[in-house]
């Protein structure tokens, strides 16, 4: 498989947001390190926009060994088609770049479970923000290339995979591993980025990649 981050430094609710810091590392580092962590994946690509802001990104990329690739700004399917079109991987793992709680044994436990019932598309309900996503390429590429995804899925990439009755799915609960994916953890707003200041004084034990047993442990109701 192939693990494809997705982050671009232009954010309309919250600029910049990947290069806040998380125990003294910026989310892009960190992204960077779990992707790597994930075992299995042939590959780690960090896929942004085609804006020139975007190459202040590149340094930390490319210092962490992740391949470093510019696409459409807006139309993020393309940019992910682009990165995948000419990959032998069977399966592509998306990540966001703001889920800065990414878990890999999640995400390894999910492809596990895509690639056993031969799916096209799995997920943590409800789309977790500690996991990702896993998707067949081929399915990936059939969405672009039959130009008819929707704005949503132009922007989310696997929106109208989700909504499709067509392919194959592999849905794992929302308590999945023991952790709150209901209510999972992003970086979306100055909210959020109180919530993530506040972990790293609570919680010491999710400066490590693998934090799944002290993830159980936070509290979002006390934060």
């Amino acid at each position: 498989m192939i693990i494809v981050m997705q982050g671009r430094v232009r954010s309309s609710r919250l600029p910049g947001k990947g290069f806040f810091t998380f125990f003294g590392q910026t989310l892009w580092e960190r992204l960077c390190d779990i992707a790597l962590e994930v075992r299995g994946a042939r590959e780690v690509v960090f896929a942004t926009g085609d804006h020139a802001e975007n190459r202040l990104v590149q340094p930390l990329i490319e210092s962490k060994g992740v391949r470093f690739f510019m696409g459409s700004e807006d139309n993020v399917l393309q940019r992910y088609c682009d990165v995948v079109k000419d990959s032998s991987a069977e399966y592509v793992v998306r990540l966001t770049c703001d889920n800065y709680l990414i878990q890999p044994e999640l995400v390894e436990a999910l492809a596990a479970a895509v690639k056993e019932k031969k799916a096209d598309y799995g997920f943590i309900e409800p789309l977790s923000h500690y996991a990702g996503e896993v998707i067949r390429r081929e399915v990936l590429l059939q969405e672009y290339q039959s130009g008819k995804y929707t704005a949503m899925g132009r922007e989310h990439v696997t929106y109208d995979i989700r909504q499709s009755k067509t392919y194959r799915q592999v849905t794992l609960p929302n308590n999945f591993g023991g952790v709150d994916h209901q209510h999972s953890l992003t970086l979306d707003t100055l909210d959020d980025l109180v919530v993530m200041k506040k972990l790293e004084r609570s919680h010491p034990g999710l400066i490590r990649l693998r934090c799944l047993e002290e993830l159980r442990k936070v509290d979002l109701v006390k934060l």
